[in-house]
C-alpha cells in the first residue's frame, strides 16, 4: 500500500531549503534544512550553527527536535475580509463551487488550503476556495499574500489555471514548446 500523509507533505514544503532555529535535548541549533525525515522525527540541517557557543558544525542529524522555528519565512499568510478580495480581471470561469469544500468551510472556517492573493486583494489562484468560502459564509479567511508585479501576476495566473490559456492560438516566432527540455532550469 503505498500511503503518503499529507501532514509529511506539508512539512517538507515548510521546512525545505528553510533556515531555521529548532532545540534539541536543550541544545539550540540554526542552520538550513535539506530534509525532514517522518519515520524517525529528524531533521538533516547543513551550515549549522550551535547557539550556545557559536560553534559551527557543518552537517548535522538532529533526531526529535521539539520546536523548528522558520526563520525567515517565504510565505507571507494573512487574514483578509472575503469582501476585500475580488477576480484578476483576466480570470475566466462562472463555476458554482464544490459542496464538499463549502461544507469544509462551514467546519472547518477553512477552505483547505490559502488561496494566493496580490497585495491588493487580487485573487492569482485559489478563486473556488474563496467563493466556496463565501457561500459557506465566512467574513474572512487565511490566504497567502505576494508582492509581485503586474507580469509576474499574469504568469502566476497563467500557472494556476492552464485551462484558461488559449492554445488555438499559433506559435510566435523564437517561442520554446511547451516540451522543449533544451533549458537547464525550469524556473526560468
Amino acid at each position: 500500500m503505498n500511503y503518503q500523509n499529507p501532514f509529511n507533505q506539508t512539512l517538507d514544503w515548510a521546512l525545505q531549503g528553510k533556515y531555521v532555529r529548532l532545540t534539541a535535548d536543550g541544545v539550540k541549533y540554526e542552520g538550513w534544512v535539506e530534509r525532514v525525515h517522518h519515520g524517525r522525527g529528524s531533521v538533516v540541517l547543513h551550515s549549522v550553527t550551535k547557539l550556545a557557543n557559536g560553534e559551527n558544525l557543518g552537517s548535522l542529524f538532529v533526531r526529535n527536535p521539539g520546536v523548528v522555528e522558520v526563520i525567515k519565512p517565504r510565505r507571507r499568510i494573512e487574514y483578509r475580509r472575503l469582501e476585500e478580495l475580488s477576480e484578476h480581471p483576466d480570470h475566466e470561469g462562472e463555476y458554482t463551487p464544490d459542496e464538499q469544500v463549502i461544507r469544509r468551510c462551514w467546519r472547518n472556517q477553512y477552505a483547505g488550503s490559502f488561496p494566493v492573493v496580490r497585495e491588493d486583494g487580487t485573487i492569482l489562484n485559489g478563486h473556488k476556495r474563496v467563493a466556496a468560502a463565501r457561500v459557506a459564509g465566512l467574513d474572512s479567511h487565511a490566504v497567502e499574500v505576494v508582492s509581485v508585479s503586474d507580469e509576474v501576476a499574469d504568469e502566476l495566473l497563467a500557472l494556476a489555471h492552464p485551462e484558461h490559456n488559449n492554445s488555438d492560438e499559433p506559435e510566435s516566432e523564437g517561442e520554446v514548446e511547451a516540451n522543449d527540455d533544451s533549458t537547464d532550469d525550469p524556473e526560468e
